[in-house]
């Protein structure tokens, strides 16, 4: 008796590891198809599906009807999020039509007693997906046939997991667990979420709802009150979906928690004055309505009542989520000076965008500094601050064309045009500092210490002169700046000389002598860049109507 007990555990816990593992590995495989196969022809697509609240809202209600879960619906929309192929706000809506969607399987347990299976395709898919994946030669077909076979070790995950709960409904007494009062339907509604929870299927947890009021088994306020729970505990699949997802991905789950949470709440307040109302709105065609049915009526009833509430709710809730689950990369990238409504006044936009370009300033010279240290840096330690880089690069440019849109003096209209300028020799610092640290790290360490030597003395040079670079025009070291470029330029002439004899005596393979010199070559780049940038802000800053004679003859 005791090895069945026991077999039965390893079996619930295996099954439900399994399960997990199936689904988490299909949530990844259907991302990164999205991603490689969509492209922007995919995003087109579904912009034009999801382009209005009211589209994206039907777009969710009518998919999720047609195969019957909301699970789908919601796993899919969350890859494309995932995946960056939805915005935030489009998402949330489809998510939201995708729960008034889900009411179509009570309805089809209430009148026809059918439910379709959605799952029952998960096999052919992950079949005809791997088939693609392994005998396509074009790319998007390939990596389409990747997210398919995804979609279905999803699903196939979620039967997994039913299996190993099958036949725990039957342990439950429902009738039992029914008191009078509030708290027997909170109880109910815990209830409710957990055999959704347990069976991964709100479609099972509704049906038995039904065919529990029907029976006569538990009052129809309790039927009720699960079938708000099995409502809600649809959240659970949406919290396992984003487990390593990106920020806009955990953006939509909490979206959807939050739908559902508020919906619950708001329909178990008023849980028998809204079955009053749909019972005595029904019963005015002169038939009363069968248990199942008016279950079925509350639950599309209490969903629709949801988006209702989302209307005035739902852009303060998405801006509100847009500052949560932020990585390192979009605080970074965020423009911290960049207000919209300066735009439209060309002083103080000026002064913004001097103040970021700052920003962007502290940023680069960072990558430049680390990427020439003694030790080169690890792989990707630069790729957060490079991203940051290109994000606030083109933030500049995109609030200096807003801002020329406005009358200005001309020389304010210099001005902005400068700064675009200076984020663009910033810019420029970055790429070349994260491709010295890419070359550093390809190094092989083969010259002579005497030349290693040489080289750090001349890296610590490179370092002082970009630190001289990028201090304030009015802390008066513009000399030391503008000498210290030229100590560089000689340290590099030198630093030439002696890699060419290296390599051309045979104490540096070819090879590498390449690439010292290819580092040094950028590195000389950099500080070139850093000191234009440092005699811009100088102009800018202390005497902008010179910027018309005095700096024409560069480029950026």
């Amino acid at each position: 008796m005791l090895e069945a007990e026991a077999v039965s555990t390893y079996a619930l816990i295996a099954g439900f590891l399994g399960g997990l593992g199936l689904f988490l590995l299909g949530m990844t495989l259907l991302t990164d198809g999205l991603k490689t196969a969509g492209g922007k022809a995919l995003q087109h697509i579904l912009g034009q599906w999801t382009r209005t609240r009211p589209r994206a809202l039907a777009s969710g209600m009518g998919v999720t009807a047609l195969v019957q879960s909301s699970s789908a619906v919601t796993v899919a929309t969350i890859g494309f999020a995932n995946a960056g192929l939805l915005t935030l706000g489009q998402s949330v809506w489809v998510i939201f039509g995708s729960n008034v969607g889900t009411t179509m399987t009570g309805w089809l347990v209430a009148l026809i007693g059918f439910n379709i299976r959605i799952e029952a395709f998960a096999l052919p898919a992950i079949g005809i997906g791997a088939l693609l994946y392994l005998f396509m030669k074009a790319a998007r077909p390939r990596y389409l046939g990747l997210a398919l076979a995804g979609f279905g070790l999803l699903f196939f995950g979620i039967d997994v997991l039913r299996e190993a709960f099958e036949g725990l409904s039957a342990t439950f007494d429902l009738g039992a667990l029914a008191r009078p009062g509030f708290l027997g339907l909170v109880i109910m509604v815990g209830l409710g979420a957990l055999l959704t929870v347990l069976m991964q299927s709100s479609s099972a947890s509704m049906a038995m709802a039904l065919t529990a009021a029907m029976s006569g088994a538990v009052p129809l306020e309790a039927a009720a009150a699960a079938v708000i729970g099995a409502n809600l505990g649809t959240t659970v699949k949406a919290l396992l979906v984003v487990i390593g997802a990106t920020p806009n991905a955990k953006r939509v789950a909490a979206a959807h928690v939050i739908f559902n949470g508020l919906t619950a709440i708001v329909a178990l307040l008023i849980l028998p004055w809204f079955l009053a109302a749909i019972a005595w709105i029904w019963g005015s065609t002169g038939e009363a309505p069968a248990p199942a049915v008016l279950l079925a009526l509350f639950h599309t009833a209490f969903n629709l009542l949801g988006v209702a509430l989302m209307v005035p709710v739902a852009p303060p809730m998405i801006r509100f989520l847009q500052t949560r689950f932020r990585t390192e990369e979009e605080d970074i990238a965020r423009p911290r000076f960049l207000d919209r409504h300066s735009a439209g006044v060309p002083d103080l936009a000026l002064q913004s965008l001097l103040q970021e370009t700052d920003r962007l300033a502290d940023i680069s010279h960072s990558m430049a500094r680390e990427a020439l240290r003694a030790d080169p840096p690890a792989e990707g330690s630069l790729d957060t601050r490079r991203a940051a880089v290109e994000q606030l690069t083109a933030a500049i440019s995109d609030f200096a064309t807003r801002t020329a849109n406005h009358p200005m003096p001309q020389a304010i209209g210099h001005g902005i045009a400068e700064v675009v300028r200076i984020a663009r020799y910033h810019r420029e610092i970055a790429v070349l500092a994260e491709q010295i640290s890419d070359l550093r790290r390809q190094s092989t360490g083969e010259e002579r210490p005497a030349v290693s030597e040489q080289r750090r003395t001349w890296q610590e040079q490179v370092i002082r002169a970009l630190d001289l670079a990028n201090l304030e025009p009015e802390n008066g070291e513009n000399i030391a700046a503008a000498e210290a470029v030229q100590s560089v330029e000689i340290a590099y002439a030198e630093l030439k000389a002696a890699l060419l004899r290296e390599g051309t005596f045979g104490s540096l393979s070819m090879a590498e002598m390449e690439r010292q010199l290819r580092i040094i070559s950028m590195a000389r780049r950099l500080v070139t860049q850093a000191d234009k940038a440092r005699r811009h802000s100088e102009i800018l800053q202390n005497h902008p109507r010179d910027l018309d004679s005095t700096l024409d003859s560069e480029t950026a």
